[in-house]
C-alpha cells in the first residue's frame, strides 16, 4: 500500500499526468483549427507524407509500425503528433556537442595496445572502445555481493569516486552508501554523482541541491520536462562506479532496497555485476566523464583521473558505452555479432525480452543451426504489461528450438549473454527496444577470461531454480489478442 501511495504522489506520476493533459490539449487544438478553416486536407496530407517517409526510412520495422498504425487510424492528428513527439527531437546544437565529445574519445584511447583481433574486438575498437589485457575481473552473482564489494572499495578510496545510476531510491541501501560517501568527502575526496531524473523520481524534489550542500559534485541527468520525448526517452540507464581510476563496477543493480532484497515486491530479486581492476577501468572513467561533460557542459581533463594499477589477466576486457544520440547501435550490434558467431551454446538472462526482428531472427537461426540456446526471464513481473509482450515472443522462440525458462523465486534483473563458454557480455542493457535504441547504456565484453566460467556456473545454478516453459502453456484468445496489440507498440514500452 505504501508503495502505491508513493507512486501516486511521485514526480513521475505528476509529469505523466501533465503529459496526458498536453496530448489531450494538442488533439483539441488540432480539431478546433481544422473546423475553423479548410485545414483538414492539409493535416491529412501531412499524415500521408509521414507514413510514406516512415515506410521508406531505414528504421526498425516495429518502430515504424508503432507510428504508422496510429497515424492511419487518426489521420487528422497522427502526422502532426509524429512531428511534435517523434523519437529524436533534439536541437542540432545538442547533437553536435554530443558528437564532439564522442569523437574526442579517440584522443584518449588511440595509444592503447589492442592485441585481440576478432570481429567483435575490432568493431568496438573502431568505436574507440579498445580491448585491454592487464585487467582482473570478478563476477558478482547477486546485488548483495556487488554492493558489499563496492562499499568496501569505496571505503578504501584515496583520490576520487565516480557514481552513475539510473535509479537512486531512499532506503537502507542509499542511506548506508550516503554515509560512507559523506565521510570520504570530509576526507577531501572528489565525489562525482550522476543520477537519472526519471529513474530517481522517488528522491525529494531538487535533491541534487541538497547533495551539493553536502559536498557532492552532482548532475541530475535529463531533468523531466513536459514533453513526451524528454520525459520518456534518452534516459541514463547506466550503472557505473569507479574508484581512483583503478577499480570499477557495472551490472544490473541500482541503488534501491529491492536490489539487495531488503524489500521483496516481486519475490527474490536476482541480479549480477562485474568488478574490474586494472587497465580496462580507463574506459569506465571515460564513459562516466563523457556523460558528466555532456550534461554539465564543462570541459574536463580526463588524464587527471587515469589510474595506474596494472593487474594480471587471463583474457581481454572491453568496457564500452552506448548512446541513442548517434546512429550506431553498439549494444545491439554486439549482441548480433555474438549470436552469429556462436558454435555450441548461447546463454542469456534478461528481465525483459522485447526483441526486434534482427535479434529474433538471429536467436531462432542459431537454435535451428544446432546451437543450444537458453534464455532465463522472470517468473514474477515488475511491469505486467511489459511482461505480456515478453511472453508473446516465447512461443515462436520455443518452436525454433530455443529453451526459455522462468526464474521461479521471483524477478531476474541480470543482463548477461554467454557464448560458447568463452565469450560474454554483462552490463546494463536489457533485450528490449528502450535499452537498444533509446537509453544511454554500458556493458563489458569479455573474451577468454576465467570470469566467464563463474558466469556459466551462475547461469546453470539459476536454471536449476527455474521452470522450463513448454508449448502447452497457452493463454485464452482475449489475452493473446491483447498481446498482439501490445506487441505492435512494443517500441514505446
Amino acid at each position: 500500500m505504501k508503495r502505491l501511495v508513493r507512486m501516486i504522489v511521485s514526480r513521475t506520476t505528476l509529469i505523466l499526468l501533465l503529459l496526458l493533459a498536453q496530448i489531450a490539449l494538442f488533439f483539441v487544438l488540432v480539431e478546433y483549427v481544422s473546423n475553423i478553416g479548410d485545414w483538414s486536407i492539409a493535416f491529412y496530407t501531412v499524415s500521408i507524407i509521414i507514413v510514406i517517409y516512415l515506410v521508406a526510412k531505414e528504421e526498425n520495422p516495429y518502430y515504424k509500425i508503432s507510428w504508422i498504425i496510429p497515424i492511419l487510424v487518426f489521420p487528422l492528428f497522427g502526422g502532426l503528433f509524429y512531428l511534435f513527439y517523434r523519437q529524436r527531437n533534439l536541437s542540432s546544437k545538442v547533437l553536435q556537442r554530443h558528437l564532439n565529445i564522442d569523437l574526442n574519445r579517440y584522443d584518449y584511447v588511440h595509444t592503447i595496445e589492442n592485441k585481440l583481433k576478432t570481429k567483435k574486438a575490432n568493431y568496438l575498437d573502431n568505436q574507440n572502445w579498445p580491448a585491454y589485457s592487464n585487467t582482473k575481473t570478478d563476477f558478482l552473482a547477486s546485488g548483495e555481493a556487488m554492493f558489499e564489494a563496492m562499499l568496501k572499495d569505496i571505503q578504501n578510496a584515496k583520490k576520487y569516486i565516480f557514481l552513475e545510476f539510473f535509479i537512486i531510491s531512499p532506503g537502507e541501501m542509499w542511506d548506508s552508501l550516503l554515509k560512507v560517501l559523506r565521510e570520504k568527502i570530509k576526507e577531501g575526496l572528489d565525489v562525482k554523482l550522476v543520477f537519472d531524473d526519471f529513474g530517481s523520481s522517488a528522491l525529494p524534489f531538487r535533491y541534487e541541491k541538497k547533495l551539493r550542500k553536502m559536498g557532492f559534485d552532482v548532475i541530475n541527468f535529463n531533468p523531466m520536462r513536459i514533453h513526451l520525448n524528454f520525459a520518456m526517452n534518452y534516459r541514463d540507464h547506466r550503472k557505473i562506479v569507479v574508484i581512483d581510476g583503478n577499480v570499477g563496477y557495472t551490472g544490473g543493480i541500482n541503488i534501491g532496497d529491492e536490489y539487495i532484497n531488503k524489500i521483496s515486491p516481486f519475490g527474490h530479486w536476482l541480479d549480477a555485476g562485474i568488478r574490474i581492476e586494472g587497465k580496462a577501468v580507463w574506459s569506465l572513467v571515460i564513459s562516466f566523464l563523457e556523460t558528466y561533460r555532456f550534461m554539465g557542459k564543462k570541459d574536463i581533463d580526463y588524464e587527471h583521473y587515469k589510474g595506474d594499477l596494472v593487474s594480471e589477466s587471463d583474457g581481454y576486457v572491453a568496457p564500452f558505452g552506448d548512446t541513442p544520440l548517434d546512429k550506431e547501435l553498439t549494444t545491439k550490434n554486439m549482441y548480433l555479432s555474438m549470436l552469429s558467431a556462436a558454435n555450441t551454446s548461447i546463454d542469456i538472462t534478461t528481465p525483459y525480452l522485447i526483441i526486434d526482428n534482427e535479434l529474433n531472427t538471429a536467436l531462432k537461426l542459431a537454435a535451428k543451426s544446432g546451437v543450444k540456446v537458453r534464455i532465463i526471464i522472470p517468473h514474477v513481473p515488475d511491469k505486467r504489461i511489459v511482461y505480456m509482450v515478453t511472453e508473446s515472443y516465447v512461443p515462436e522462440l520455443i518452436q525454433a528450438g530455443c529453451n526459455v525458462y522462468r526464474y521461479e523465486p521471483g524477478f531476474i534483473h541480470s543482463k548477461m549473454m554467454i557464448v560458447d563458454n568463452n565469450k560474454a557480455m554483462i552490463g546494463t542493457a536489457n533485450l528490449d527496444f528502450r535499452s537498444l535504441y533509446l537509453h544511454f547504456e554500458n556493458s563489458v565484453f569479455l573474451d577468454g577470461c576465467q570470469t566467464i566460467n563463474e558466469m556459466t556456473k551462475f547461469f546453470d545454478s539459476t536454471i536449476e531454480k527455474s521452470i522450463c516453459i513448454t508449448k502447452s502453456g497457452k493463454r485464452n484468445i482475449i489475452y493473446r489478442l491483447i498481446q498482439v496489440m501490445l506487441k505492435g507498440f512494443s517500441t514505446l514500452m
